[in-house]
């Protein structure tokens, strides 16, 4: 970071791409046989909420929740700053999270940033651009009276889990792209460098997401946090145990990347050398060829093998016999 871009700590100054993205709120209101949708902030009594905010561009609209919901200067300066490390920040009266998602689109890995705030009986996410991943989220609130019913932890193990979910997908797409590359390596051929750096860099990519999320959330299951409730902890307990095989298969993954750059060194090394070894036999077959025609072409006066008549022919005939015997020698010797 240069130091003109240096903020004094509590800045709410957003460091994100989309200075232009208006920002808009999203409000779910919702309880056990209700669920309605506004645009405002307001808390309605005797409901849950889960409410997006979309762009971070305007700062003083979003600080009114700061101010409704009495949260510390310094979230919120981590809310702007969508360069910060995925983390669970665990307060007194809330927790709050910091989730960078992979999705594939397209056949192409792309980065979320999202924030959320888990408070009693409101969870707060914020994004960049429109949360698209998270419409499952939205369309449950109708479908799955389960998260109606439960308490506000259980929508923010919900969110976590379908991220999750989604990293599961992006890997399971990733490793389909290496057993290709595995064919590719064990026909001889070589991989296509631009594709595979792109995987390799996308597992890097991912390896980061499992293993600080997992980090992450074994702390906020250590601390014991009011917020989460015993009926919900076997659920933390599940995405745990979905974290923990998804990084362990993306380590199994990125060993077998290693070994395939092994493998196509090798098999790049060993098609040299079939490629230096018949070089070298072309050579050494025209090596007595050549003495033969130096040695016939010395400008002698008297030369007597050369005034025969069929001298040519003769002379034709010796050197395919040397290039016979040759051939035969190369392939005794299983050089050829």
């Amino acid at each position: 970071m240069k130091i003109k871009d240096y903020f004094t700590p509590k800045s709410l100054v957003y460091s994100g791409k989309y200075q232009n993205k208006e920002t808009q709120i999203r409000h779910i209101h919702y309880k056990d046989d209700d669920v309605f949708e506004t645009d405002k902030m307001d808390i309605k009594d005797g409901y849950k909420s889960y409410i997006q905010v979309i762009g971070l561009n305007d700062v003083e609209k979003i600080k009114t929740l700061k101010s409704l919901f009495n949260i510390d200067d310094l979230i919120f300066e981590d809310v702007f700053n969508v360069t910060q490390r995925i983390k669970i920040d665990v307060r007194e009266h809330y927790i709050f999270s910091v989730i960078h998602g992979i999705f594939t689109v397209n056949k192409k890995n792309i980065k979320e940033y999202m924030s959320i705030l888990c408070i009693n009986d409101v969870v707060i996410s914020f994004h960049e651009q429109e949360p698209w991943f998270l419409d499952t989220t939205i369309k449950a609130f109708e479908t799955y009276p389960e998260i109606r019913r439960k308490s506000s932890d259980f929508l923010f193990y919900h969110i976590l889990d379908l991220i999750t979910d989604n990293h599961i997908d992006v890997f399971d797409e990733l490793n389909e792209t290496i057993s290709q590359f595995e064919d590719i390596t064990l026909n001889e051929q070589i991989l296509p460098q631009e594709e595979f750096y792109r995987v390799r860099k996308a597992f890097v990519r991912l390896k980061n997401n499992a293993y600080y999320t997992l980090q992450a959330l074994e702390g906020l299951m250590k601390k014991s946090h009011p917020l989460i409730q015993k009926e919900n902890i076997e659920y933390f307990h599940d995405l745990l145990d979905h974290l923990n095989r998804l990084d362990g298969q993306i380590n199994i993954a990125r060993e077998n990347l290693r070994n395939l750059v092994d493998v196509n060194i090798n098999n790049q090394s060993n098609r040299m050398n079939k490629i230096m070894t018949t070089l070298t036999l072309f050579s050494a077959t025209f090596i007595p060829l050549s003495f033969f025609t130096g040695f016939f072409g010395m400008n002698f006066i008297h030369f007597e093998i050369l005034e025969y008549q069929d001298a040519i022919w003769w002379f034709i005939g010796f050197c395919v016999m040397v290039i016979v015997f040759m051939v035969w020698f190369f392939r005794r010797k299983k050089w050829l």
